[in-house]
């Protein structure tokens, strides 16, 4: 009976023993050696089935952790068990007297005392592993974690030494990203790699390099903060960027030692001083270091702030339309593209909206026609310079922007990639500039990819297409507005006309401009709404938060020596000399401070809130705003269709040429229509306005931004509600 005992405790399958004890008609066992057998028996079969469920996680687990976790539960708690059984058979063979009694009768109780709180943890090491299948590694620290303050001291010492394994574990995946830049292998890494990277890339090499990051929250361990995880995702992601680009020089030889490899003892140091069990603050600080050292040593370099902020100002001037003649001559070359589509023998096309057509399918416009309106652009925009005047962000931009169809992802990407609603916004208007969807690409080539990502340049091209489709509306009705304001004299009456034919022109002429008032009148107010729509974006929004973003890039410039010679006379002129010169130092030292704390990660961080903050200024993100601004465009441009039909046959009548007066009263019914479609929209327009600014007045109404001190509100709502003023319109009518 001993020896079957130890043979299942020590993990062998008994057919004496089962998990329940002994059978019940075994005979010669009184009551209490049979519950002393079955608690023994229980424990063995404890010791097979963890040992079992440890062989089954260390082989097919999709996690490292978990993987560790089983291991070390295997090497060390079974292992150590499996000495204690040893200890326990060495006294019973010694004939120990405190096992072995009179006689040499073992005593089972003294054998269940030599395992004394072994049952307590197996049975928790066995509720471990059972839950580990269906937990990722970031859930079993989070799970191990919790169970260090059971309240048992055996369950907590146990806890502490699998919690050091398995954060032992997920530091060694983060010192493969963090170092490295590699992603490691475990397929439950909270950093995953994105599937479909660039939608427009300008040739197969770019495609395959660009590579974008993404932070998975539902992997991330309870001590990882937000600041955390997302500085991890920038050391890494600069690594391997770097790394696919040849290192930071390239032209060093290859044999030579790369500044971000010279730092890894230096990095690995501070990974290593850690302890289990990690402390958010601690990993804070040691990611931190790492970071701040990479990018003095290694990103500043490669990526000075004077070079960011002129990408910036290149993408504030000609993505936000902060350029106004680029936005008219880009308007102006799509619609003279257009216009000469619309002139080719055959050409046809579908109705979008009343009096709008749009082309029956993307390929009725080639690639070349896109990139031919931005081509032309730059010529008028070249043309407007001095010939000696050389404008260096036009030419920046001019090599780093180009214009092309939008090109759809592909089928089994797009099937696995979920698309949220809001993201959908800035698509939608991407067909207003031509009739077919086009994007303006920006090149983003070695070093710009350590600051801008691809996501950040779909924001900007989303934002452009919304801007653009606003400010061509608005050219084609001012163009409209004007040429109403000087329109072409109607013929003079003849003397040998009678007076009743005289009479019927001069009815036609009143009956015209009665028409004509609710008309202009209608397409007057859609351009002051607009007019003042777009100032409100680019004088508020815009202008607000780039100069909020420019206060947080400038900071890491050094002051011009003339600035600086100009700043101490002006402290010198009055004032103690000492104690001047101790407010000098405070300065400088705060300002080295504020220097040193410009690392890239920061200002990307910075450049992520200007388009967060953008996007709710300009109420892209506002999914009744956007679509209903998308109707009122449409609605616009079939309005000025209509206007430009009735300047049209108004012509025709006054050379004596009547048209039908079928289709003339049709052509009135549908241009009252549009008015009083367009008058419907802006009221809605209006009232959802007033109704973002009741919902920004509870949570907010201005757009805050961290590099603002004291928290400088930009783009309040109801100052363009009181510039609008459109209280006493009658806009539904």
């Amino acid at each position: 009976m001993l020896h079957e005992l130890f043979l299942l405790l020590s993990g062998h399958p008994s057919p004496l023993l089962t998990p329940s004890g002994l059978p019940p008609s075994f005979p010669l066992v009184s009551p209490s050696e049979r519950a002393l057998l079955s608690s023994l028996s229980s424990l063995g079969h404890l010791h097979i089935s963890l040992r079992d469920a440890c062989s089954v996680i260390t082989t097919a687990h999709p996690s490292t952790i978990a993987r560790a976790v089983a291991s070390g539960i295997s090497t060390f708690h079974l292992h150590a068990f499996r000495a204690r059984i040893l200890s326990v058979e060495q006294q019973v063979l010694s004939r120990s007297a405190g096992i072995v009694g009179g006689y040499d009768i073992v005593s089972l109780a003294k054998i269940m005392s030599g395992f004394e709180g072994w049952e307590r943890t197996l049975s928790y090491l066995h509720s471990l592993t059972s839950a580990v299948g269906e937990m990722s590694g970031g859930q079993l620290i989070n799970r191990l974690r919790a169970d260090i303050h059971t309240g048992f001291p055996t369950l907590e010492a146990v806890s502490l030494h699998l919690l050091k394994i398995a954060e032992t574990a997920w530091l060694r995946e983060v010192s493969t990203w963090i170092l490295y830049g590699r992603l490691p292998s475990s397929k439950d890494f909270f950093i995953t790699e994105s599937e479909s990277v660039v939608l427009n890339p300008v040739n197969e090499e770019e495609a395959g390099v660009l590579k974008e990051y993404t932070v998975a929250k539902s992997r991330l361990p309870s001590f990882v903060t937000s600041d955390t995880a997302s500085s991890i995702l920038f050391i890494g992601r600069a690594l391997s960027i770097i790394r696919l680009r040849g290192g930071a020089n390239t032209e060093i030889a290859s044999d030579t030692i790369s500044p971000e490899m010279t730092l890894l003892p230096v990095h690995l140091s501070h990974l290593q001083s850690l302890q289990s069990p990690l402390s958010p603050q601690k990993l804070l600080t040691a990611v931190s270091e790492i970071r701040l050292s990479l990018s003095k040593h290694t990103l500043q370099t490669l990526l000075p702030a004077s070079k960011i902020i002129d990408v910036v100002h290149v993408l504030r001037e000609f993505f936000l339309l902060g350029r106004g003649e680029f936005a008219g001559a880009i308007v102006e070359q799509a619609s003279e593209q257009v216009r000469n589509r619309w002139r080719r023998p055959g050409a046809g096309g579908v109705t979008g909206a009343p009096g709008v057509k749009f082309s029956s399918s993307s390929a009725v416009v080639k690639e070349g026609e896109v990139s031919s309106i931005l081509t032309r652009t730059w010529g008028v925009l070249s043309s407007l310079q001095g010939e000696e005047t050389t404008d260096e962000r036009l030419d920046t931009a001019r090599d780093l922007l180009y214009l092309s169809l939008v090109k759809p992802p592909p089928a089994a990407s797009a099937a696995s990639t979920p698309v949220h609603p809001r993201a959908k916004l800035g698509e939608s208007f991407k067909d207003l500039l031509v009739g077919v969807p086009i994007t303006l690409n920006f090149h983003l080539s070695w070093p710009l990819e350590l600051f801008l990502q691809p996501a950040d340049l779909e924001a900007y091209d989303a934002i452009f297409a919304y801007l653009v489709s606003v400010r061509r509306a608005l050219i084609r009705l001012q163009a409209l507005w004007r040429g109403r304001r000087y329109p072409p004299s109607p013929l003079a009456f003849s003397r040998s006309e009678n007076r009743a034919a005289a009479k019927a022109r001069r009815e036609v002429i009143k009956k015209r401009e009665s028409i004509e008032r609710v008309v202009w009148a209608t397409a007057g107010l859609n351009v002051f709404f607009l007019e003042t729509l777009i100032g409100y974006w680019q004088g508020e929004v815009v202008e607000g938060a780039f100069g909020a973003l420019m206060e947080v890039l400038d900071q890491g410039q050094e002051e011009a020596p003339e600035e600086r010679q100009q700043q101490q006379e002006n402290e010198d002129e009055d004032g103690d000399v000492w104690m001047a010169e101790g407010e000098g130092e405070d300065f400088r030292g705060a300002e080295e401070k504020s220097k040193e704390q410009q690392d890239p990660e920061s200002l990307m961080r910075e450049h992520h809130l200007y388009l967060s903050q953008l996007k709710r200024g300009l109420f892209l993100a506002d999914h009744q705003f956007a679509p209903l601004l998308k109707k009122f465009l449409i609605a616009s441009e079939a309005l000025a269709s209509r206007i430009e039909r009735m300047g049209r046959r108004n012509h025709l009548t006054d050379l004596n040429i009547t048209p039908d007066a079928s289709t003339n009263d049709r052509e009135v019914a549908e241009c009252m229509a549009s008015c009083r479609l367009v008058r419907n929209l802006l009221g809605m327009l209006v009232e959802r306005l007033q109704r973002m600014d009741e919902e920004r007045d509870i949570g907010g109404g201005e757009l805050q931004f961290s590099g603002k001190k004291g928290g400088g509100g930009v783009g309040k709502i109801d100052r363009l509600l009181m510039r609008l003023d459109m209280a006493n319109l009658r806009l539904g009518d």
